[in-house]
């Protein structure tokens, strides 16, 4: 947890989180936290007031308001929207939108990036790289380009330059957690300390782009035999831990019912891989892809499904793998006891 001394290094940065909390409708959680006035004089009184923020729904608010908080924030945003027993289903289809929506970093930014992790002017590694990105996420963003074989690849960027704001961001997560779970019955009720706690070590590792490669080579060789699986192969000459080149891969969306159903996709098929793939990570491998928002998973033709960002995984023992595989014998067998 950040000590005290931390907390004050990082004030202006808590004032900012602060002022954007407020200016959405939510200050009241700093205020319930006690730590409102603390943290700049006449915060409580500020009022969101721009016309757009003001005809907003609650769940519109608070996606804007994490995408304006930044990296660490909408990492969290995007994992509570695969978490719909937590929230409404209102904030759930909001907080989906920060899978596709993050604002890309410039693209000179993304050169340097670049050229200092490889060493290399970009152009002698990449022949062709396409200056405007194909997805943008809170860590990284992804650009197509080909490599000097002509093979043309996906090229995942850190974005340069978020790491300190991410470790400020941490600790103020931390520090909040800690103090709701010891001044509010939610936070208590929810254990929020440790879940934080287990954010910020998979967010810290999320950030190592050749330890993803590692697990993005394990999970491929543990779905070897399944014609259904495709796991996009890593060029390790060209991968450090900043700049992550791997296959290429384009498919549809895995929610975008309309274009599964416009290309003559088995949606019931496509469903039961899924689980069937899960299942497998899960009970059988115990390591399985923890980031399963909508956004990392497409079809390709004959409902093959394709996997992406590796950045955080789920590891399980034998016992606990044993522990689940109980639990569903008895779930399916009607066995409360």
């Amino acid at each position: 947890m950040p000590t005290i001394l931390q907390t004050f290094r990082h004030l202006r940065r808590y004032e900012q989180v602060g002022r954007i909390l407020t200016r959405y409708g939510f200050g009241q959680i700093l205020t319930q936290l006690g730590i409102g006035r603390a943290i700049t004089p006449g915060l409580e009184r500020l009022r969101f007031r721009p016309s757009g923020i003001l005809r907003a729904t609650p769940a519109e608010r608070l996606r804007m308001a994490v995408e304006e908080l930044g990296p660490a924030f909408i990492k969290l945003g995007q994992i509570l929207s695969t978490r719909s027993d937590l929230l409404p289903a209102e904030f759930i289809r909001e907080l989906e939108k920060l899978q596709d929506t993050v604002p890309p970093t410039d693209f000179t930014l993304i050169q340097a990036e670049v050229e200092k992790e490889l060493n290399k002017p970009i152009d002698q590694v990449f022949p062709v790289f396409d200056p405007v990105p194909v997805a943008s996420a809170s860590l990284g963003q992804v650009h197509l380009a080909t490599l000097a074989d002509g093979l043309e690849v996906a090229v995942k960027v850190f974005r340069p330059g978020i790491d300190k704001l991410i470790e400020i961001d941490l600790d103020i997560l931390l520090e909040l957690a800690a103090l709701a779970e010891k001044r509010t019955e939610w936070g208590a009720y929810y254990g929020v300390l440790a879940l934080a706690q287990e954010f910020a070590d998979t967010l810290r590792a999320e950030q190592n782009y050749e330890q993803e490669g590692h697990n993005m080579d394990r999970y491929r060789q543990m779905f070897a035999g399944q014609t259904y699986v495709r796991i996009p192969r890593v060029y390790w000459e060209t991968t450090t831990r900043r700049v992550l080149t791997m296959e290429r891969i384009q498919g549809i969306k895995i929610t975008d019912v309309d274009a599964l159903d416009a290309a003559g996709l088995d949606r019931e098929k496509i469903a039961s891989r899924n689980i069937a793939i899960l299942l497998q990570a899960v009970l059988q491998d115990g390591f399985f892809h923890a980031d399963p928002h909508a956004g990392n998973f497409m079809v390709l033709p004959d409902e093959v499904i394709a996997m992406m960002d590796f950045g955080i995984m789920g590891h399980l023992d034998q016992v606990q793998r044993l522990g689940l595989v109980r639990f569903f014998v008895a779930l399916f067998g009607g066995d409360t006891e």
